[in-house]
């Protein structure tokens, strides 16, 4: 009797593994239909970053200051082993340089990563690709698209340019 509880309770454990992850994993055409944000803030204002552009979002660890002319370099911190250079992202797109609490990071770039220091994170967002449109005028630097969240609108910053802004400056100096 032993042997059939076991066989069943393994079975019934299958089964219910198999239900939870059709649950769990997003319909393909419907992840075709979304897009996948970073929602944070800065100051007063909402932002999102794609999920796509980044590869992953990392709590700060003890951050070194060092100087430097490049404008939002807030210093050197290691990350998965590596250390890598921290950049204001707030600084980035124009706001004033203040003291952060650098507290969750964004890592970017595969071939030469850097951070970029987060404002208030305000989680994991999903959006309908039909609640992204272009700007009707000229945006916040960095910025190329908006996204309406239920009734808060976010600028989505592009993150392809924020490193080449960084980049390029790094090459001037």
């Amino acid at each position: 009797m032993t042997d059939i509880s076991a066989a069943a309770s393994a079975r019934l454990a299958d089964l219910r593994r198999d239900f939870d992850q059709v649950f769990a994993a997003p319909d393909a055409a419907q992840a075709k239909e979304q897009e996948n944000l970073i929602g944070l803030r800065i100051e007063k204002d909402h932002y999102g970053i794609s999920v796509p552009e980044i590869g992953g979002v990392a709590a700060a660890g003890k951050l070194v200051a060092m100087p430097s002319r490049s404008p939002g370099f807030l210093g050197l911190t290691g990350i998965r082993g590596t250390v890598i250079p921290v950049y204001s992202l707030a600084v980035l797109l124009g706001y004033p340089k203040a003291e952060e609490d650098v507290r969750w990071l964004a890592v970017c770039g595969a071939k030469e990563p850097l951070a970029l220091a987060l404002g208030s994170f305000e989680g994991y967002l999903r959006i309908s690709r039909t609640d992204v449109h272009a700007p009707d005028r000229d945006a916040r630097r960095h910025v190329h698209r908006f996204a309406q969240a239920g009734d808060v609108v976010r600028a989505i910053v592009s993150i392809a340019s924020v490193v080449s802004t960084i980049q390029g400056t790094a090459e001037r100096a």
